[in-house]
């Protein structure tokens, strides 16, 4: 009777086992693969061929159409920032008409084409709905004129050169120092820099002149030569700044003030003809 018992149990659990799959023949799942390839190449080839874009591109006009008929054109353009760029190269960089819908703005390529102008460092352009457009402009700061090969460049405290100087009006650079010498553009801004620790001094300066790309020579009031050393540039200059307080140095019938070879001496040119004694 065990022996019959287990052998029951054992055909009952056979009994409930889930039935071994019945394979699809081969050649339907053959179908099955080149029709899936088939549609997949098909959509690939739509996508190639610009389906997709051309869905998208009609839907964007479609959508830039309906803007502008709910009345989302441009009526006003707001610049800020804007000092030296010209305004019709503005304009033209721009490319932006009144009336034209806000939505069909590039908005990135505008700010590309902005960052292209000589004067401009960095753009940001914005749309205001319902009818504006924001435009911010972060200018270059000049520093000094460059005068090399002839003419005159305007440089930025980088010492890139923004535009010549020959482009505008002369007296827009009035204030600007001229820097002369190899290496020159690249070194202005520390230059001055160190120079305003003095301010009083430092107003005086004209222009400065580099020397074999190592130290600098300093002309003061188209008058007087203050030749740098190349070390200690700082506490050279405090040295004269001093002398110019305490002891008039600077309002003496000097042309060349030698700084070189401080703090062992300091060496002074002096003005042949403010020397000589009127005949009388």
């Amino acid at each position: 009777m065990r022996h019959v018992t287990l052998a029951a149990r054992r055909a009952q659990q056979y009994l409930r086992r889930p039935p071994d799959p019945r394979w699809l023949p081969p050649a339907v799942w053959v179908g099955a693969g080149l029709l899936g390839l088939g549609i997949a190449f098909g959509l690939t080839s739509w996508v190639m061929a610009g389906g997709l874009r051309h869905a998208w591109d009609g839907a964007s006009e479609q959508l830039v159409a309906w803007s502008a008929q709910a009345g989302l054109t441009v009526r006003d353009v707001l610049v800020e920032g804007r000092r030296r760029t010209p305004p019709e190269a503005l304009r033209e960089q721009l490319k932006i008409e009144v009336g034209m819908p806000l939505l069909a703005l590039d908005t990135a390529a505008i700010k590309e084409r902005l960052e292209e102008l000589p004067w401009v460092d960095e753009a940001s352009v914005a749309r205001m709905l319902p009818d504006g457009v924001h435009i911010r402009l972060l200018e270059r700061q000049p520093l000094a004129l460059w005068q090399h090969d002839g003419r005159f460049d305007v440089i930025d405290r980088a010492g890139a050169v923004i535009e010549s100087a020959l482009n505008v009006r002369p007296e827009a650079y009035r204030n600007l120092r001229v820097v002369v010498g190899e290496g020159a553009p690249e070194s202005s801004a520390q230059l001055f820099a160190l120079l305003s620790a003095e301010p009083d001094l430092s107003r005086r300066v004209v222009a400065a002149t580099r020397v074999g790309d190592r130290r600098w020579n300093v002309h003061l009031d188209n008058r007087i030569e203050v030749w740098l050393p190349e070390q200690d540039v700082l506490g050279a200059w405090r040295l004269l700044a001093r002398k110019a307080r305490e002891d008039a140095l600077l309002e003496r019938a000097v042309t060349v003030v030698d700084l070189r070879f401080l703090p062992e001496r300091l060496r002074l040119r002096l003005d042949p003809a403010a020397l000589e004694t009127p005949r009388t």
